[in-house]
């Protein structure tokens, strides 16, 4: 089944072909089709991860050939696909929750008069995140980390009629386009410096030594700026965020198993530059660090139900990079996967309730939903538990992973303040799941609320069944599935003998999150405490935190005012007055003398003679006195 591994991003971009151009005429099939598609794409990366399983583990890398591609003196680049444990993984998570997700939207947006084009480029979208994970040479990769950029910007402004969904699109495709201008540049230096762009060959260990350490430095800085700015870690978080405009099956599919997941892959993928390097491992730990603390504490300070899970992405990511950042790459794997499971289940438990409310969103306004919307409930407390870290579910294996290698390796620091984050985390998604589902309805909406269809209701299970299961893939970091499968690509996971024990961990790890969950109960549910009334005391410090710290004021005040400016300037001074007076003054010299040229020609024959006699005239006056 690996040489067929082809087929696992050809299938999505067959269901992008045909729904682009019949998916008016299929109506609901256009659905169906696109779900199908992406379906028996999980089937055959199902099938290649058994087959790469049943392989002796010093034998799981396989490299498809499909063609050519450039070829250009010693630049050459081949579209090969891959095939090794870390890009088994990552098709088996973008697929398997992919299909969910497109199921779920059959739903969701019944009754859209772009329906088929929607799943056209849903199916679009698998294809790129597919090519980006299972692509052997990095300007291959590329193409699919720009394909997946253009596919955010198309879904997050799906209903571009509405002017958020618009500049929030814009705001995404412009914020990524960043990140991605310095990856290029990094791809171009890998290419410069170690003559290929070939995974085999660049990321062979024999290359270290190759090039001074600070070239490896740059590389691996370059690569993580493409990172930062696709899985939107602070500064170039902001497009994240207002991306919640586009429909709640994109929120998922961005935020759980695609775009913001690449960041990760690439920098676990070039971990060896990373490593070579030193410090740039270093500077991922503590941007993924600052991240997740800044994200955590912003998801407490808001009101959209989407919003709040937006900010816990990118939250949820900065634990990711803080595990990379410690060379802990196999647990930021399963936290990857983990991840899409239980955040895939929150948001589309959101869009249950926004389809059950009327498209509510505000958490101020819901209340009372358990009663009314049982199942959406159910599950959703299930993935907010597994977030916030609870003992047994997949979000505690993945999370508390992370902090056990922190402590055990000595970075007491990055250790507390890890456990810090997992502490907000149980605190934004306890706030989060008792304003929605506890105590009494607050609104119309929430009053007349209605469970979702079963087209929607049977992935959320399934999803459930994930965030609440996978856990048994990493019961031990040494010998559990996970480790040991990506061990081979990735390394051990990092283990020492500083810090606290084990048990100790395990123990401060659930007084954390259960006291979070008990802490927003207590504030949120109990009634026992007036939480509007403590809002208002707040409201200084909820209105900072609602707005993002105002990085987003930052950044209009240093970016986008300045940049505003010299293309006003560049406008109306340099292209207005300097370069068009130029061309107009041209243009008026050129006038002129077309104006003495009309007045020479002046159409009457004894005029032109007169012209000639005085022309012989003064020719024979130059002749003679030259003679």
């Amino acid at each position: 089944m690996t040489e067929a591994v082809w087929l696992v991003p050809a299938l999505p971009l067959l269901g992008f072909v045909v729904n682009l151009f019949a998916g008016r005429r299929l109506g609901r099939a256009a659905g169906w089709l696109g779900t199908l598609a992406v379906g028996a794409a999980a089937a055959i990366a199902v099938a290649v991860g058994l087959d790469v399983l049943a392989q002796p583990a010093e034998e799981r890398t396989t490299v498809v050939h499909l063609f050519d591609w450039i070829r250009a003196g010693a630049f050459t680049v081949n579209v090969d696909l891959r095939v090794d444990q870390l890009s088994v993984l990552m098709i088996l998570v973008v697929t398997v929750v992919g299909a969910l997700i497109h199921l779920y939207a059959i739903g969701y947006m019944e009754g859209d008069p772009r329906f088929g084009r929607f799943f056209a480029y849903l199916n679009l979208f698998v294809f790129f995140m597919l090519l980006l994970v299972l692509a052997e040479n990095l300007l291959v990769l590329y193409v699919g980390w720009e394909g997946v950029g253009l596919c955010s910007y198309l879904l997050i402004g799906f209903w571009f009629e509405r002017t958020a969904a618009a500049n929030a699109a814009k705001k995404a495709f412009v914020t990524t386009r960043i990140g991605d201008t310095f990856m290029l540049v990094g791809i171009a230096l890998v290419f410069l410096r170690l003559g290929s762009l070939d995974l085999s060959t660049v990321l062979d260990p024999a290359i270290e030594g190759v090039q001074p350490s600070g070239v490896f430095t740059v590389i691996a800085l370059l690569l993580f700026g493409g990172a930062i700015g696709k899985s939107a870690q602070v500064p170039l978080h902001v497009w994240l965020p207002d991306a919640m405009e586009g429909p709640t099956p994109v929120s998922a599919l961005i935020h759980a198993a695609t775009m913001v997941t690449a960041g990760v892959y690439l920098v676990v993928r070039t971990h060896l530059f990373f490593e070579i390097s030193g410090v740039a491992l270093i500077v991922v730990l503590v941007v993924g660090l600052v991240t997740a603390l800044y994200a955590a504490l912003s998801a407490l300070g808001q009101d959209d139900i989407k919003r709040v899970l937006a900010y816990s992405t990118v939250s949820q990511l900065g634990f990711m990079f803080m595990a990379a950042g410690m060379r802990a790459y196999s647990v930021a794997m399963f936290m990857l996967a983990a991840h899409a499971c239980y955040k895939a289940l929150l948001f589309l438990s959101a869009g249950s309730v926004m389809h059950g409310t009327h498209d509510e969103t505000d958490l101020k306004r819901m209340g009372g939903l358990r009663r009314r919307m049982p199942w959406t409930a159910g599950v959703a407390v299930l993935g907010a538990l597994s977030l916030a870290g609870v003992f047994g579910l997949a979000g505690y294996f993945a999370k508390d992973e992370i902090l056990v290698v922190a402590s055990e390796t000595g970075r007491t620091a990055v250790w507390l303040l890890g456990t810090l984050g997992a502490l907000l985390s149980a605190l934004y998604i306890g706030r989060l799941v008792f304003l929605t589902f506890l105590g009494d309805a607050r609104s119309a909406e929430a009053e007349h609320a209605h469970e979702s269809p079963t087209v929607m209701l049977v992935p959320l299970v399934v999803l459930a069944v994930g965030a609440v299961g996978l856990g048994v893939l990493m019961l031990d970091p040494d010998t559990g599935l996970v480790p040991t499968f990506l061990e081979p690509v990735l390394g051990a996971v990092p283990h020492g003998s500083a810090g606290v024990g084990s048990a100790a961990l395990i123990v401060i790890s659930q007084v954390v999150a259960l006291g979070g969950l008990g802490v927003t109960w207590l504030a949120y549910a109990s009634g026992r405490v007036d939480w509007l009334a403590l809002r208002l005391r707040a409201a200084p410090l909820q209105r900072f935190l609602s707005q993002g710290m105002h990085v987003d004021d930052v950044y209009a005040s240093v970016v986008v005012a300045p940049a505003k400016a010299g293309s006003a300037f560049l406008a109306y001074v340099v292209d207005a007055r300097l370069v068009d007076g130029i061309v107009n003054a041209v243009g008026r010299l050129v006038q002129g003398l077309a104006g003495v040229g009309r007045r020479v020609q002046t159409g009457l024959v004894r005029t032109y003679a007169l012209a000639f006699l005085v022309g012989a005239l003064a020719l024979l006056v130059y002749v003679g006195v030259r003679a």
